[in-house]
């Protein structure tokens, strides 16, 4: 536990909770980085292991899982009574509302936990910077999204995703190695399909974090019809070799090394990457904010940490700039922020910094209230409205079907 909770009569620190489709940042308020960051699965007796984000869990698997997932979180990392403690959950945009209401269950049934605020993840990464605008673009795991701030406002037509994250690189690594790889066995090569098939993810995983990384963009792209003819684009890197469980070395190729993470802006399929989703929030935005909000670009998530990915993508959005797509963004410079901490724990620090907020006390869901009133009665992120007034409680703003939550204006906070 924090050291400063030692004095008597002071509040117990809280716990912030920035749950993610493959890991999972836990800590306390107040801290510069998590305690830890584990795996968003639980592992059976039987070795099986259930991922918590699955989207094929019902309600019922959801709250078991969830129910293992948060005691190992609370009795196996952080060592605290969760009875004593309110909790921040850094939320995902495009996360189920299943997920989200079978979480606070479980935190106030389950688990008893004091109070819970739920607060949107995205432009809590900005929170760290000090700033109040800012355009948030997040590499996660399976997906990439974005969204606008400008001086504190969300605006809410620029949120942005699109299905291209890490798995998305990964993915292309195991299908050129299936194709051209090869292993140094002895004197001679041979192909590594034959020897290893597919390799696993922790494997690949392993080759991405060791040798990959963002080189400049193909100069070749420039040539309308080279990169409609789905040729391979050149290369600098030189190969290396990863040593294997079994002794041999695979011979990890140039083009793996430096042009397997172009699938994330070749698109998925319908003219969306990770560059144009960015360029299309901006377009969302009105015209006056466009110039201050392009020189205000954070880029965070784990799927942004290889070694010149900023600037590759900025190479990327100026090529776009130049499409008639693009023709109503008359930007002349991109600029970008320089994280103080890590990309991949730029929102849990944020929620770090909101939980060590004292006067945010009215943006917390207590355990009364909520058993009161049931799940419905979580307040919307979007919501300005206090949740711990004696008065009636105010109606939830209601769900689309799609991924985004509808929006509505509400009051000013305090009025």
């Amino acid at each position: 536990m924090p050291l400063y909770e030692l004095g008597l009569g002071s509040e117990k620190v809280h716990v912030i909770l920035d749950i993610g489709a493959y890991h999972t940042k836990v800590g306390f308020a107040g801290e510069s980085a998590p305690r830890h960051i584990i795996r968003s699965q639980n592992i059976k007796r039987s070795d099986q292991v259930v991922d918590i984000c699955d989207p094929k869990l019902t309600k019922d698997e959801l709250y078991e899982e969830l129910s293992t997932f948060v005691h190992t979180i609370y009795f196996r990392y952080l060592l605290v009574n969760p009875k004593d403690r309110k909790v921040v959950v850094c939320e995902n945009f495009v996360q189920r509302d299943v997920f989200r209401f079978t979480l606070a269950d479980v935190l106030f049934k389950q688990f008893s936990v004091v109070a819970v605020m739920m607060t949107p993840a995205l432009p809590l990464a900005l929170t760290p910077l000090g700033v109040s605008t800012g355009v948030v673009l997040n590499i996660g795991h399976t997906e990439s999204s974005v969204i606008a701030v400008y001086e504190g406002m969300i605006i809410m037509k620029s949120f942005k995703y699109v299905d291209l994250g890490t798995v998305s690189h990964l993915t292309a690594i195991q299908e050129i190695i299936a194709k051209t790889g090869e292993v140094q066995v002895g004197e001679n090569k041979k192909k590594a399909s034959e020897i290893y098939g597919e390799l696993s993810m922790s494997q690949l995983e392993d080759i991405r974090a060791r040798v990959c990384f963002c080189g400049e963009r193909p100069p070749e792209l420039e040539d309308t019809s080279y990169a409609e003819s789905g040729s391979a684009t050149k290369h600098r890197a030189v190969h290396m070799d990863y040593p294997m469980p079994d002794g041999h070395h695979l011979i990890i190729g140039g083009n793996i090394r430096e042009r397997s993470v172009e699938v994330l802006y070749d698109g998925d399929g319908e003219d969306n990457s990770i560059a144009t989703i960015l360029l299309d929030a901006l377009l969302e935005c009105p015209l006056d904010c466009r110039t201050q909000l392009a020189n205000s670009i954070l880029v965070t998530g784990g799927g942004s940490m290889l070694a010149g990915f900023t600037h590759r993508l900025k190479q990327e959005l100026l090529a776009l700039l130049k499409l008639e797509r693009y023709s109503t963004l008359p930007l002349k410079t991109l600029k970008f922020f320089k994280p103080p901490y890590y990309p991949n724990i730029m929102t849990w620090v944020g929620g770090s910094v909101v939980g060590s907020v004292e006067h945010l006390h009215d943006r917390y869901t207590s355990k009364e209230h909520y058993l009161a009133t049931g799940p419905a009665s979580l307040p919307e992120w979007a919501c300005l409205r206090p949740v711990l007034r004696e008065s009636t409680p105010p109606t939830p703003l209601r769900r689309s079907s799609s991924h985004m939550r509808d929006y509505q204006p509400s009051p000013i906070l305090g009025k």
